[in-house]
């Protein structure tokens, strides 16, 4: 039996979060062995790998759904890499909507886009539909007053999170931003990293859609845009070019549709976002959805993650520290629009590279925010460099274009036929005595770097000197010999605004969560986590896909290439971006918490006992 929480947490609990599996009732428990074994079956792995895997993974969501809840099977899910294809499916939605639609976003402009976005929700509020429009205040100052009249005129509730005039009666701090983007219709949710802007889809593509649909319809309109932005790509990167140059920086994102019991859950989110806006406007959760069984896309594993840092919910937090420590072996892809991580996710990913695992990186580099990429320089300089000394430590050669087994042939990324203990991946056949060679000299280093002493010592002697000795720290420099591998590519002609985690084929993530410190320390986040190597795969391609077509690698030799000015610049930004990421800026400190509750306890304490004190202190004695 669970222990009774108090009043509070009660109501909190079954309205909002439903954390540590309270409220989920037991036709909502998921069996998450069969969720685990039905997708390790789809890897190449052999039978004692996959039981290691299946037995780590069930733990991991276990644990999970037990910490944060919001977990659900049977959930349908449709990605979209593309703004146009994304929001032409959601504005049809929303005009075919009958119950509800729930719009949160953290930018909304004045763009044409945004202008169709009124114009829907107008239409469905005159239908009947419960509409509600929440925005971030300062992520939304170009929304046009005309608009947010002729929305409240249709009965569309419009509301601003936290306005200056919150800030300054000190509800909430002026740092504390909205930056969910979340769409409730009905019984389909969307969410991912697409605001209603014009980065988005920029106002020359609705010009073009608008001809298209009245010439051809609508059938073909998604790749004629396409065709049409290609065309532009090129006009753009000739010379001499001035007509076509672009009005705005545009935006590659990554949107989810979501169908299932995972709805409720994304509603749930919504909802806390509706509270923590200080309204008098408040919703019940909806009712639950049907889950996709027997489906021709099958269904998949879902839980919903969340970020209130005032509510102490960080959920996003704690399942990304713990599923990269715990959870990662093989391959992690990620793709982030701002790198700035805190010092637990940093400190993760050394965990990773320390365990053998290999990470791809996706990075802007066309940011919209001046000063990003250069502090994204030094971030991947200091990684780089951390991982290069340490392979030059142990004898390896950093993976930077070098060879590995000793052959000057030799390259990475592909199976080598020698056995040598680098694994080393070889285009060309190299000779095992080439690498025995390299490996004996390479023994002989190790030896004389680890024992300063004894110079002429044989290796085979150190090995069976350590084997004796079974204590803690015993294989300190023989454990984790292969290091893992980490690429840095950096994004063109847009800004890569997408967010992304993947790990090990089987486990993703995708929503609104940054790797920087506002999203980490003040905003207000939402990611949707899903165990499905098919999903996966897909985010996968999409990953490489990216890196293959629009992205440039960023390598150690290519950033210590740089000239003094742009090295100089790179560390300024670094450090103003981390010192503006510190909670002492915002009022969300943990300290100044911390301050308030002793004050409180001392004058508690003197209230009480005053009369007590006055009194004795004025007995004299006879």
């Amino acid at each position: 039996m669970k222990s009774h929480p108090s009043v509070r947490e009660k109501i909190y609990a079954k309205l909002f979060l439903r954390r540590k599996g309270e409220g989920i009732e037991e036709e909502e428990c998921v069996d998450i062995n069969r969720v685990v074994d039905k997708n390790i079956e789809q890897l190449n792995c052999s039978l004692n790998e996959r039981e290691v895997i299946q037995k780590k993974w069930i733990n991991i969501l276990k644990r999970n759904a037990n910490k944060y809840g919001k977990v659900s099977e049977g959930n349908k899910i449709k990605i979209y890499n593309d703004g146009f294809s994304a929001f032409n499916n959601i504005l049809k939605c929303i005009d075919k909507s009958k119950k509800r639609v729930w719009f949160e976003t953290y930018i909304f402009d004045d763009s044409k886009l945004a202008q169709k976005v009124v114009n829907s929700l107008c239409n469905a509020s005159r239908r009947g539909c419960d509409v509600i429009l929440l925005v971030d205040y300062i992520g939304s100052i170009k929304m046009k007053n005309k608009w947010i009249k002729k929305l409240r005129e249709n009965n569309v509730h419009v509301i601003f999170f936290n306005t200056f005039l919150n800030s300054f009666l000190n509800m909430l701090p002026i740092f504390f931003r909205d930056h969910r983007k979340i769409l409730i219709v009905d019984n389909a949710a969307y969410c991912g990293s697409m605001n209603v802007s014009e980065n988005v889809i920029p106002d020359d593509i609705f010009s073009v859609c608008d001809n298209e649909e009245q010439q051809n319809g609508e059938e073909d309109v998604v790749q004629r845009i396409q065709l049409h932005e290609k065309g532009r790509d090129k006009d753009n990167n000739s010379e001499g070019n001035g007509r076509n140059i672009r009005r705005c920086l545009e935006y590659y994102d990554l949107h989810i549709k979501l169908k299932g019991p995972a709805v409720k859950d994304l509603a749930d989110v919504f909802i806390d976002s509706l509270r923590m806006s200080n309204t008098s406007i408040s919703r019940s959760p909806i009712e639950k959805q049907k889950k996709y069984i027997n489906d021709e896309d099958e269904p998949c594993y879902v839980q919903i993650l969340e970020s209130n840092v005032l509510r102490k919910v960080k959920s996003i937090q704690g399942t990304f520290d713990y599923v990269l420590r715990n959870g990662a072996s093989n391959n992690i892809y990620i793709t982030t629009s701002y790198f700035l991580p805190p010092g637990f996710l940093r400190r993760a990913l050394y965990s990773c590279l320390h365990n053998g695992v290999h990470i791809s990186f996706l990075f802007s580099g066309n940011s919209d925010i001046l000063g990003d990429v250069p502090a994204t320089y030094y971030i991947i300089k200091k990684l780089l460099k951390k991982f290069h000394k340490l392979g030059n430590a142990e004898g390896d050669v950093a993976h930077t274009g070098d060879n590995k087994c000793g052959k000057g042939n030799c390259n990475c990324n592909c199976n080598c036929n020698c056995n040598c203990k680098y694994n080393c991946n070889c285009k060309y056949n190299c000779n095992r005595k080439d690498c025995e060679n390299f490996n004996h000299e390479r023994n002989k280093k190790l030896t004389n770097y680890v024992l300063h002493i004894h110079k002429n010592m044989h290796f085979e002697n150190f090995i069976n000197y350590v084997k004796k000795k079974k204590k803690l720290g015993e294989h300190i420099f023989l454990r984790n010999k292969k290091k893992g591998t980490s690429q840095f590519f950096f994004f063109q002609n847009k800004h890569c605004h997408a967010k992304n985690l993947v790990v090990d084929n089987l486990w993703c993530a995708t929503g609104s969560f940054n790797w920087d410190r506002f999203s980490s320390r003040r905003n207000l986040e939402v990611m949707v986590s899903i165990f499905d190597k098919k999903i996966c795969d897909k985010f996968i391609n999409e990953h490489k896909t990216k890196v293959r077509e629009n992205s440039i690698e960023i390598t150690l030799s290519h950033i210590l290439n740089r000239n003094i000015f742009q090295i100089l610049f790179s560390f300024c930004a670094y450090h103003l971006g981390k010192l503006s990421g510190k909670n002492i800026f915002d009022g969300l400190s943990n300290n100044s918490k911390k301050t308030v509750l002793r004050k409180a306890i001392i004058n508690k304490y003197l209230t009480d006992n005053c009369i007590e004190n006055v009194s004795l202190s004025m007995m004299w004695g006879f």
